[in-house]
Formats: structure tokens, sequence, C-alpha cells
């Protein structure tokens, strides 16, 4: 393969998104990257807090910037109640790129709405500012566009459209400007971002070195080596239909991202390139599997080949759990190890290559407390790539340092920040606990309910009387009713005729 680039998400904003009318995280490497451009720190983040408090906001932030860069169409029905209806929405983000021996920054901002009568999402306006590292980043270019071209009369009217930019003068002359139009035209009808879609990325392979790796270095990682894993995986798992196994693979020639489905409700057919795959998937998944759950492993087995009705071979194949000689089907496993099994082969990647971004809504899901934070101190210490991930369970703050750890608050303009005031004999469990209890940060952390409350509550919902019903029967509905239960009465004394 070529120079591979390098990605690293640096700074999170969102602005009217969900639940957060403003938030922002840096992550680990933000100062560093600032500072010196360079990583140079293990970036492992984990996101806690009350429920409802904006954890998976940014999940799902995070997995509308994936299907950006991948320059894919925003799926309407997933997002549309995401966004904000009375102001924008926006997300803005900032990277380090690194390619070869060249250091780039940034910061990509994307307005959204939701149209509701055509059941899409709409890419309003998009900026990029950019950076090539020299001896400092002061040298900054930036790109915006605005597309009135979701506007249907704005094609007939012909309105001319153009890049804005504040630094970049010689703009004008570049390959990207020519055809435009089309350009913005074409992705208003597919949803797609006017920045990062096939079209415009094969322009620019002539065009400024500089914007060419910036973009170029984007798509890249959103096609590739960026990985979102939603909450909605485990509705997957939970109805014991198919197990969804997050994938990244890469060899010589090729690198390849997916969500393959382990089939788990007896047998099932899939195509012969997709069970080279979850082969292939499946022998890593068994290495890791078994230092993690001793004896365990699990086998895809294949019960017959046929033909489907194009004449492409397909596979049926079960798919078994074997432990202690033991075999069962993987489908009667606990959530926990299906859970397990789904990420494992992502969690190998973001081990072993810095390019993987892997970001995992409530991790600790059917995990035990104890293998999870083995599991994140591991990773902690020693994974080249960069995790982002919610969770519940308290024993991260035991195996992370307490900078890894962002939690979110009360405030939604505020919705994110770090604890500060720990000191060096705090249990970091404990001083979370005491925080969301006593206070002491710049923002509370919790809306903490009375118990007693809560208990009055609850003994006044079993309280509530039940409205009254009565019934009006005309007299001769009654009288039907009335020479039934005669009936069935004289019925029950001829087959019971020692009843008493």
């Amino acid at each position: 393969m070529s120079e591979k680039y390098l990605v690293r998400i640096i700074k999170n904003e969102l602005f009217n998104f969900k639940n957060v009318d403003y938030g922002e995280i840096r992550y680990m490497n933000y100062s560093s990257v600032e500072k010196k451009a360079k990583i140079e720190k293990n970036d492992i983040v984990g996101l806690y807090g009350q429920n409802g408090s904006g954890k998976t906001a940014l999940v799902e932030a995070l997995a509308i910037l994936k299907y950006i860069l991948a320059g894919k169409e925003i799926p309407y029905q997933p997002y549309e109640g995401l966004l904000s209806s009375q102001r924008s929405t926006k997300i803005v983000t900032v990277f380090y790129i690194e390619h070869g021996q060249n250091q780039y920054k940034a910061q990509y901002e994307v307005e959204l709405c939701a149209d509701n009568i055509e059941q899409k999402i709409n890419l309003i306006s998009e900026k990029l500012i950019y950076w090539q590292r020299g001896a400092t980043w002061k040298t900054q270019r930036d790109l915006e566009f605005r597309n009135p071209y979701y506007d249907t009369s704005s094609i007939l009217d012909d309105i001319p459209v153009s890049f804005r930019s504040e630094n970049f003068k010689g703009l004008k002359d570049d390959i990207i400007t020519k055809r435009l139009r089309n350009l913005a035209v074409y992705c208003a009808q597919k949803k797609l971002s006017v920045f990062f879609n096939r079209l415009m990325l094969y322009k620019l392979a002539d065009g400024d070195p500089t914007l060419r790796n910036v973009m170029w270095g984007l798509a890249d990682f959103g096609s590739l080596y960026f990985q979102v894993v939603k909450v909605n995986q485990l509705a997957d798992i939970n109805r014991n239909t198919i197990l969804p196994v997050n994938v990244h693979t890469e060899n010589n020639s090729l690198v390849m991202q997916e969500c393959l489905p382990l089939v788990m409700g007896g047998q099932g057919k899939i195509s012969e390139n997709m069970y080279m795959q979850l082969k292939e998937a499946v022998r890593g998944i068994n290495i890791a599997l078994k230092a993690i759950i001793p004896d365990l492993s699990i086998e895809l087995r294949p019960v017959n080949e046929e033909p489907d009705k194009e004449g492409n071979k397909e596979i049926r194949v079960e798919v078994y759990s074997v432990r202690s000689g033991k075999e069962f089907l993987t489908r009667y496993e606990s959530e926990g190890i299906k859970r397990i099994i789904s990420l494992l082969s992502y969690l190998i990647s973001l081990y072993n290559y810095p390019e993987i971004c892997l970001v995992v809504d409530e991790l600790d899901s059917g995990i035990f407390e104890y293998l999870l934070g083995e599991i994140l101190g591991v990773l902690n210490e020693e994974a080249k790539g960069q995790l982002i991930f919610t969770s519940h369970n308290l024993r991260a703050f035991e195996k992370l340092n307490i900078k890894n750890i962002v939690c979110t608050t009360t405030n939604p303009e505020n919705r994110y920040i770090r604890l500060v005031g720990k000191e060096k004999n705090h249990n970091p469990r404990d001083f979370y606990i005491r925080t969301i209890t006593i206070g002491g940060q710049k923002e509370e952390l919790y809306d903490e309910a009375d118990l007693q409350s809560i208990g009055y509550a609850f003994r006044r919902a079993c309280d509530i009387k039940k409205p009254e019903m009565k019934l009006h029967f005309s007299d001769n509905f009654r009288k039907k009713l009335e020479g039934s239960a005669v009936e069935a009465e004289r019925n029950y004394s001829e087959l019971n005729p020692y009843r008493l």
C-alpha cells in the first residue's frame, strides 16, 4: 500500500444537538498537537454521567461525522429527531493528520437540518479550516460553502455559487472551483458533503497538495479507520438473530472495515466472500478470546453450499461455542460474551494500529466489571489507536487516569467537563461519587433526587384509583346474558353430579 494517513480526533464541539445546547471535549493529545504537532499520549477517553445527560449525543454526532467523511448520505430515520427544529445544529471537529513527513491540522464544521417533507438530512453549510505545520501552525487556509440548492427553485433561478475563503487568495484559479454549480446540485440531490464525495476528491488529484492531503486523509479515515458502534447493536445481540462482528482487516494491498452479521438463530446463508471474511475474523477473535475467557472459542461451521438466484455461491453455516470440550450454539452464550465477541476484532485492531479510532456506546453493557477494568487497563497502557466510549460502570475510574474521564453535567450549555481537585491519595472512584453528592466542580454532575420523594411517588402511583366503568346493556341483550348464565349452570350440574 502507499503511505497511509494517520488521523486523530483532538476536539469535538456540539451546538444544539439533541439535549446539548453546547458542549466541547478536548481529547488526550489536543495540547501536544497544538504545541508540538505530535501524538504523545495513549488516547483513551471515557464519558460518564447520569442518564440523558449527553453521552449518547456525542456518539450519535460522531456517527453522523463518519457518514459525511465516508461520502455517504446521512440516514434520516435514526437522526432526524436529534437535530434542532428551531436553531441550527452544528458539529465541529478538529483533526490532526500525518502523511509521510508532513503534519496537518484541520477543523471541519457542518450545519445540518432535517427535511421532514422529503425525510432527508440536509448539509446546509460546510467549512474547512486547515493548517500545514512549519515552525508553527500559523499558516491558515479555509474553505466555506453554503449550498442553496436544497431549495429546488434555486436551481431554476441559476443562483451563482462559490467557495468563500479569507486566507486562500489563489482559490479562484484552483481546479476545485470549476463546475462548482454542477457539483453543488449533485450534492444537494444526493444529500452528500460538497467536500467529501468522490467527484470532489478525484478533482483534487492535480490541485493544491495541502488541501488534497487534508481531504484525502479525512476521507480515508472516515471510510477505513473510523468505526462507531452504537447501542442499537445490543438489540441485535439480545434478539439472538445475528451477532454484529465489527471487523477491521488490512494487508499489503487492502484495508477493509465492515460490520459482518454472524448468524445466531441456528443455520443461516451468507455469501462465499462474507464467509471467507468471517472465517478470518473468527480466527483472530479466538486468539484473543482465550486470554479473556479461558477455554472458550467459537467455530463457524459450513453445512452446505448452494447457488443463489444469480448463480453466486452461498454457504449455509452454523456458529458454535466450544468450552472445555463441550459445544453449543453461540446464541445461548451470555449477553456479555456476545458483546465481547462483537467488539473483539476491532479492539485487536485498536491495540495494533495507530490509525484506528473506535467509538463505543455503553462499552460496559453485560461485561463483568473486573474484566472491563482489565481490558481498559491494557488498552490504556499499550493501545496505539484512539478509543472513545460511554459507560456507567465505575471500574474505569480505577484503571484510567482522571484526565481520561469526561463527565457530563446538568447544564445543557456546558455539557462536558473534566474533574478537577483530585489529590494523589484520593481513590478516583470515591472522588467521583463524592463529587456527585457534594459538588466542588464548575458544574453540577447530577440532578440529585430526594430518595424519600421517589418512594412517595412510587406509593402515589400505586394508590391511584382506577376510574369506575359502567356498562349499559339493552333489555334484549341483558335477557340473553341471563339465559346463557342459567343454561351454563345447568350444563355444569349435569357434568358434575357429585358437587356439593
